[in-house]
């Protein structure tokens, strides 16, 4: 029971501690974006609410959101399938 218990706690801190951020991942994380912005012949390049979009694409996508996208492409699929499903 210990070693259950043990096991489902290390499910809960693993995504937690991989999550955590890296030193110098901010910086790495905003020059990166500044060059995606640049590539992308983006308007504002430099200030932070010009690059929060660019940022935010660059933000790892989480477990519910995985879980999300990916009933959303079963929907898709499902559909594409059976145009007369429900909810198609």
């Amino acid at each position: 029971m210990k070693f259950v218990a043990a096991c489902a706690a290390l499910l809960f801190l693993i995504p937690a501690i991989a999550q955590t951020p890296k030193p110098g991942a901010q910086e790495s994380a905003r020059s990166s974006a500044v060059k995606r912005c640049k590539e992308n012949r983006g308007a504002d390049c430099e200030t932070r609410e010009g690059l929060a979009e660019w940022q935010r694409q660059e933000r790892p996508i989480t477990a519910e959101e995985q879980a999300a996208a990916a009933g959303a492409r079963a929907h898709r699929e499902q559909c594409a399938k059976n145009k007369k499903g429900a909810g198609c």
